[in-house]
């Protein structure tokens, strides 16, 4: 007689739908944590605004070789650099918050605004007082330069917002106040059409070398260098931003010809407050670690980069440091659960994930054991139909495949494709008296033969 296997047909009830919801969950929330990766945090990083200077303007050369490094690096897709007039203009680019700029250098005398966060004071900036050779004879101080066509930098400048600074304080009045970009001024200082220029540049300038190359200045001073209580120590003392310093002789060439004491600034580079301050501690690290070198901020003959220093003092500066930076000047790791809370967060909700599948998983296997045990005692029921009816023959038959059923359903118990439950111990017992049913039934007819 055949028997129908139990494998046929037997567990195909699978829960299709849980398993379905379970990858359909899994999916969305993977997705869910890229397109949040993707539209808050990283899209900050992939394109950003960088205020600077003038074309001709060391804050634009430092500015463009800052966005290369931060390019070459991974650290942004794109950094648009932003010829500007300078400090005021670009602290107020700041003030506008997105709509305006993200990084913008400035100068420490800049009034800030509430909206800027320093990153990194970068270098010292020296006021040079530069007099045309052909008024030298005429303008040997401060005072005498009322009267006189003076360049006081281009409007939005901070170097425009020293040097009035610095007159305002003398009660100087010149005569024709000339907003020139530095290489304007430089070539009306070689004409004679400007008898003075105010140039705010870290030492050694270029185009401070290149008029003491022609001999075509020479250097102001702001008092005595050699005697302490000069005039540049009290711009000091009255502007706390403000530090007093002295270009030594020979610095450009020849000139100056004498020690010339004048006043100084730090070169900051600020960023807006709401910038992603990961961000901003990876544009810190990019400033000190990526300084010098071919492929570094220095890049073709940038000089003015090896003069950057990590210095790190938040008493000395008007402007609040950002908080990127502090993590950065802190070496401040974020503690493990909070640098990745994100991986986190995508790992435990794949576990609850896995869990929830395997639960599914288990169900069906459970139902598939179910239904196997059912299939047993089907074939048992169809063993022992009509057993009166039956000869001794088919009597034999019939119980040599209940015990071929049992023998069976024994093994799938040991390879655990059956469970040892209450569904097993009704088959049990509902074999077993199937089995002395037939029994007594071949013993009946074996009398009677």
């Amino acid at each position: 007689m055949e028997h129908t296997a139990p494998d046929q047909n037997v567990g195909s009830s699978v829960p299709f739908v849980a398993i379905f919801a379970t990858v359909v969950a899994l999916a969305v929330v993977i997705g869910g944590f890229f397109t949040f990766r993707t539209l808050t945090g990283d899209h900050s990083r992939h394109e950003i605004v960088i205020a600077t200077g003038a074309e001709s303007g060391t804050y634009h050369a430092v500015g463009n070789a800052l966005a290369r490094v931060l390019k070459v690096t991974n650290v942004v897709e794109s950094a648009d650099v932003l010829a500007t007039g300078g400090s005021v203009e670009n602290m107020e680019l700041i003030e506008r918050g997105a709509d305006g700029a993200d990084l913008a250098f400035v100068q420490s005398d800049t009034p800030p605004s509430t909206n800027a966060r320093l990153v990194a004071a970068l270098y010292d900036e020296v006021l040079h007082i530069l007099v045309s050779k052909h008024t030298a004879e005429e303008i040997r101080s401060i005072d005498d330069l009322g009267g006189k066509r003076v360049s006081l930098g281009p409007v939005g400048s901070g170097t425009r917002q020293l040097s009035q600074r610095v007159l305002g304080h003398f009660g100087v009045e010149v005569g024709e106040d000339l907003e020139l970009l530095p290489a304007e001024a430089g070539a009306g200082l070689i004409d004679g059409s400007v008898d003075a220029a105010f140039i705010l540049n870290a030492i050694p300038s270029r185009i401070v070398t290149e008029l003491a190359e022609k001999d075509a200045i020479r250097f102001l001073s702001l008092g005595d260098a050699q005697q302490y209580g000069n005039e540049a120590d009290a711009l000091a003392l009255v502007f706390p931003s403000i530090r007093g310093t002295t270009i030594p002789r020979s610095t450009y060439v020849r000139l100056p010809r004498q020690p010339v004491r004048t006043i100084e600034v730090s070169a900051m580079l600020i960023a807006r407050r709401g910038l992603d301050p990961n961000l901003v501690r990876t544009v810190a690290t990019t400033v000190f670690e990526h300084r010098s070198g071919e492929g570094g901020l220095e890049g073709n003959d940038l000089i003015v980069a090896r003069r950057i220093r990590e210095d790190y003092r938040p008493a000395a500066v008007t402007v609040p440091y950002h908080r990127g930076a502090i993590a950065y000047y802190r070496r401040e790791e974020p503690a493990f659960f909070v640098e990745y809370a994100e991986a986190i967060s995508l790992g435990l909700t794949l576990l609850v994930g896995l869990y929830s599948g395997s639960i599914a998983f288990r169900e069906w296997m459970r139902r598939r054991m179910k239904n196997r045990i059912d299939a047993y005692l089907i074939q048992v029921e169809e063993q022992t139909a009509e057993l009166g009816s039956l000869s001794l023959e088919k009597l034999i038959e019939h119980r040599d495949a209940l015990d071929d059923i049992r023998h069976r359903a024994f093994s799938d118990l040991v390879s655990e494709r059956l469970l040892a439950d209450e569904s097993f111990t009704i088959f049990q017992n509902h074999l077993r008296d199937e089995f002395t049913a037939i029994e007594a039934r071949i013993t009946e007819k074996s009398k009677s033969v």
